[in-house]
């Protein structure tokens, strides 16, 4: 909690997006969203939360969580 509140700025840059439950994105270089899920609950930050970095095998093949 201390790193969060410390680097606020660095992990909430934009207020806006605050009411934002969970979620995870994806983008390309040009900002686009190649993948998004978000969380229907409240702290669910991924679709497996099991393996929440498991939907980077479509985007990076040799990517093995």
């Amino acid at each position: 909690m201390a790193e969060v509140l410390g680097n606020w700025k660095t992990y909430v840059p934009d207020a806006a997006y605050l009411t934002q439950r969970g979620a995870t994105f994806l983008l390309d270089t040009d900002g686009q969203i190649l993948y998004e899920w978000r969380d229907r609950n409240i702290l669910g930050f991924a679709e497996n939360m099991s393996r929440p970095l498991a939907f980077l095998n479509r985007y990076v093949p040799t990517y093995s969580p």
